[in-house]
């Protein structure tokens, strides 16, 4: 079963604590914090402390996504007690490595991020200490757009290095998800769906375990 990582972005901010109680009671398997600076993308969302409360409130495990430049400044910012996983993308820093290293050296589960006109190849030198890779299947910033098919492929491609090399990092997929695609992603290897405009248009639970269902 894939799990569901709700993204808190796309969601209403006015009332966050009845919100996240009721994505726990749903069956939220992570709260998707997408930390945006202005730069790396237009908007800007989610600044530590506000992330903070979020962990002192819930104990599901968060994910954070970093859509910011030097990402290396913040890591250490946003290693809230529910902090399981801290995401950044390749596009966003020259040292690729020593920032996941960095993530490793604070107690957190790394995890490289690509863009939609990234290669899988362009993370190939560092599948083998990652726990986690996320393949964007929308540009980053851009809730909410069309879903990106292409993302099957790299999905699939993921999982065939995976097993090739034995190597055991997860694959999460980030940008419109729904019923309409997770089958064909889930098929392809895919571990963790990110999903936000499609769990907040309608009862929470419901929209959940439809993800999870399929």
């Amino acid at each position: 079963m894939v799990e569901i990582a709700v993204s808190l972005h796309s969601g209403p901010k006015i009332n966050l604590a009845k919100t996240l109680t009721l994505l726990e009671k749903g069956g939220a398997d992570y709260f998707h914090i997408d930390v945006m600076d202005g730069n790396f993308v237009s908007e800007i969302d989610f600044g530590e402390n506000l992330v903070k409360e979020i962990s002192n409130y819930s104990s599901i495990p968060l994910d954070i996504h970093m859509m910011v430049n030097n990402p290396e400044k913040l890591i250490s910012h946003y290693c809230c007690k529910t902090t399981k996983v801290i995401g950044i993308h390749v596009e966003s820093t020259q040292h690729i490595h020593r920032d996941l290293t960095l993530i490793k050296q604070v107690g957190k589960k790394s995890e490289v991020i690509i863009n939609p006109g990234t290669p899988v190849t362009v993370i190939k030198p560092v599948l083998n200490i990652v726990d986690q890779v996320m393949v964007m299947s929308v540009d980053p910033g851009t809730s909410g757009a069309k879903f990106i098919p292409n993302t099957v492929n790299k999905v699939k491609e993921l999982d065939d290095l995976r097993q090739i090399n034995h190597y055991h990092y997860q694959i999460e997929a980030d940008g419109s998800i729904s019923s309409q695609n997770i089958s064909e992603l889930k098929k392809a290897g895919l571990d963790i769906a990110v999903s936000g405009s499609y769990v907040f248009k309608g009862d929470f639970k419901k929209q959940i375990q439809t993800l999870k269902n399929i």
